[in-house]
């Protein structure tokens, strides 16, 4: 994936998911309400919050959502070395798939943050 399909990904993602309050947006605003209720700082941290899902995202596969968790993960704070070794995680929970499904995932980071 290219740092253009990266941004591209996004981009379709949000488009879509805005485009969900043409079609249904009583479960679109519930969603979005409880996103905004999950991640806030609590006992876990938002920052915390956004890599468990990307780890969850790997494991799915979700492409769509690996680029956006990335992305909100790393606005929250997280840095490169936190998002892959959670990614080890995955790797343990899912095998061979889940390491394949990683590559998202780093080229997302190779994008937002560079080594």
């Amino acid at each position: 994936m290219t740092d253009d399909d990266v941004e591209q990904t996004l981009k379709s993602f949000m488009r879509h998911f805005g485009a969900l309050n043409r079609d249904i947006p009583d479960v679109r605003n519930a969603f979005s309400d409880l996103l905004k209720t999950v991640h806030v700082d609590g006992a876990l941290s938002a920052k915390f919050k956004e890599i468990i899902c990307i780890v969850i995202s790997v494991l799915a596969p979700c492409e769509s959502c690996m680029v956006y968790h990335t992305k909100q993960a790393l606005s929250a704070g997280a840095t490169r070395e936190e998002i892959m070794e959670a990614c080890s995680v995955a790797i343990v929970m899912g095998g061979g798939p889940a390491a394949a499904h990683i590559a998202t995932v780093q080229d997302a980071l190779d994008k937002w943050a560079p080594r």
